[in-house]
């Protein structure tokens, strides 16, 4: 957003010049929504609003030309739609917007910079560049009923054998992270039953690895003491001091020492229109991770879009490798992976340097306890 200017749009350039766009994209309507929200009062207009600002971002066509809207836009907002959808590129939307404007000042976000919309991340995987998320071989990050998950373990792994998956990482949250229901001692273990009972029955068609998204503590310990690590692979992740401005590299290198880590995960805890992420100096965290041979997650959940492809590609020159990650809660979140990958072919990020396209065994390197076939 430029300062003087509060109504304009600001977009990355990137998609712009290696794509043809739209005359309305949907990253331009969307964010015309959010801020005519952001300038009413709390109310039903501005819920409705943003309604239909994030109908327009989850969009995967974009409305352009299209005559059928997203059934999730509210009547009440498609007078202000049809408007927005006739305006003639971006500075006429913002014009239009500014007509529109309730009583508080248009503004932009940081918040929401830098992220894909559906119909962005259709554009991108569907240009290719090598990355193709149907030759995806790991579905990974995902979460059961067990913790914050909708579904079991059995439907999880059933919809990444939909998916043409033949490896899977179920990463259930632990006891450290106090809004969810996290897994205990005891619910590691019947975890680990079930992954096994799966492996027996269907292991051939696709085999599941116990994973556990574990807490990384504020002095960078995990939450999950050394001897309950045998046997799952750490997906380590932040999920506290989020908001706070002070530099957070040493909590991240510390983390990236322990013993077990894995990945580590959705590395700046952004989070769409909501927060900007931790501060750290990228390029010694990433030194650290490709030193300690720990992957890089690149979160492909919609409202993480974590890591942005400038910092994947800071990664990449750092020598780190990847996991794409959905972090699916439902079944159909699994699909979430693509955003990733669109992410990943953006930074031009090689399919070598990505985990989840190569076979199961690279899991088992110096883990002979995850007895992995």
């Amino acid at each position: 957003m430029c300062e003087g200017r509060p109504h304009r749009f600001s977009r990355a350039s990137r998609l712009d010049l290696k794509y043809p766009s739209p005359v309305v994209s949907n990253a331009d309507l969307a964010e015309a929504f959010f801020q005519l929200a952001e300038s009413h009062p709390p109310g039903e207009l501005r819920l409705a609003l943003l309604r239909a600002a994030y109908a327009v971002f989850d969009n995967p066509r974009e409305l352009d030309g299209v005559r059928r809207l997203p059934e999730t836009v509210p009547l009440e907002v498609l007078p202000t739609m049809a408007m927005l959808r006739g305006c003639r590129g971006r500075d006429a939307v913002a014009a239009a917007a500014h007509r529109l404007a309730g009583p508080h000042r248009l503004r932009g976000s940081p918040t929401r910079e830098g992220f894909l919309t559906a119909a962005e991340v259709s554009r991108v995987v569907a240009d290719g560049g090598g990355l193709d998320p149907r030759h995806l071989r790991g579905a990974a990050h995902w979460h059961t009923r067990a913790s914050d998950g909708a579904a079991t373990l059995e439907a999880m792994a059933r919809a990444c054998l939909r998916r043409g998956a033949t490896w899977g990482v179920v990463t259930d949250h632990t006891r450290g992270l106090a809004c969810v229901n996290g897994l205990d001692a005891e619910g590691i273990e019947l975890q680990r039953r079930a992954v096994a009972s799966w492996n027996r029955r269907r292991g051939e068609e696709l085999w599941v690895v116990q994973g556990l998204e574990v807490e990384i503590l504020e002095d960078g310990r995990l939450d999950v003491p050394r001897t309950a690590r045998e046997g799952v692979l750490l997906v380590a992740a932040i999920h506290t001091g989020l908001a706070e401005r002070r530099d957070q590299t040493g909590r991240l290198v510390r983390a990236l020492q322990e013993p077990g880590v894995w990945t580590l995960a959705h590395p700046r805890g952004r989070l769409f229109a909501r927060r900007a992420g931790i501060r750290a100096n990228w390029e010694v965290v990433f030194a650290a991770a490709a030193e300690a041979g720990v992957l890089v997650e690149v979160n492909g959940f919609p409202r993480r879009q974590d890591l942005d492809p400038t910092l994947i590609a800071l990664a990449g020159g750092a020598g780190c490798r990847f996991l794409l990650a959905s972090d699916a809660h439902h079944p159909r979140h699994l699909a979430f992976d693509a955003t990733a990958v669109a992410l990943c072919s953006q930074a031009a990020i090689s399919r070598e340097a990505i985990a989840n396209f190569g076979p199961l065994d690279h899991l088992a390197a110096g883990r002979p306890d995850l007895a992995v076939p």
